[in-house]
């Protein structure tokens, strides 16, 4: 959690300077969000209707590339792609920031060049783990709505809901921080992941545990826009918000940790803990 509280910090000081790097994607990402399906789920789990869960509407819930229309892959796409681009250019402002105290935006975009591969590798990556990990999930569920007594669809569904989450965030885990370490050391791909992984061995679980707070407090404010913000331009509005900070802390923590577990002296900061 230490981590997760200095990523907090980070962002409520440095806010006006990343969050724009953050908001764009995540416009993109809110559009491509299947609120219908999402509401079919929620509402058949909390009305004792489980068996009502078919693997479409599961799946479109989940799914970044949710497949329910062309512009909602077109959105998807194009929001992967904002990414790409503009985490690229928030980890070069980060590691300027760190390195010399800095939060200039002289110098990013000449940054672009060297980021843009690694940064491109590590979300498609990041995309093909999260979209298997969907298929694997909604494929899970839907069988939870074909067990004939309730009570043990209920305590399927949940043990599915938390141990495939958990497997997710064990998966990023392994490449957590591999790209920082591309991108500050310069390695190749299977060195950077080499030399992350020796770093991270010590911390491995402590980095997991707030990935995971993160990841269910962030899942429960989506549910909860689901459910209570039915106009769409509030629920646009609000998971716009929502992923935008799932996005600057993703990125702000494992800069902060990469350069804690690497040893690198902050400029930004006299003392953090």
């Amino acid at each position: 959690m230490r981590y997760t509280l200095q990523s907090s910090k980070y962002v409520l000081k440095n806010f006006i300077y990343i969050f724009p790097f953050a908001v764009i994607p995540a416009l993109f990402l809110s559009f491509s969000t299947d609120e219908e399906a999402m509401i079919a789920v929620l509402e058949n789990f909390f009305s004792g209707k489980i068996g009502a869960w078919n693997f479409s509407n599961l799946f479109r819930a989940v799914s970044v590339l949710n497949f329910a229309s062309w512009e909602a892959i077109a959105f998807g796409f194009v929001g992967i792609v904002a990414i790409v681009l503009c985490v690229s250019l928030m980890m070069a402002l980060m590691e300027k920031h760190m390195r010399i105290g800095k939060r200039t935006f002289n110098g990013i975009f000449s940054k672009l060049n060297d980021n843009f591969l690694s940064t491109s590798g590590y979300a498609v990556l990041l995309l093909a783990i999260y979209e298997l990990w969907s298929l694997i999930t909604a494929a899970l569920l839907s069988f939870a709505a074909i067990i004939p007594i309730p009570v043990l669809a209920y305590f399927f569904a949940i043990v599915v809901f938390l141990s495939t989450h958990f497997a997710l965030l064990y998966l990023i885990n392994i490449i957590y921080l591999w790209l920082p370490c591309m991108q500050i050391t310069g390695f190749k791909a299977a060195e950077a992941l080499y030399y992350s992984n020796q770093l991270a061995a010590s911390v491995r679980w402590r980095i997991l545990l707030g990935q995971a707070v993160s990841l269910f407090v962030m899942d429960a404010l989506i549910y909860l826009c689901v459910l209570f913000a039915p106009n769409p331009f509030v629920f646009t509005l609000l998971t716009t918000l929502l992923y935008a900070f799932v996005i600057l802390i993703y990125c702000v923590r494992m800069q902060i940790a990469y350069f804690d577990l690497d040893h690198i002296e902050r400029a930004d900061v006299k003392k953090y803990y």
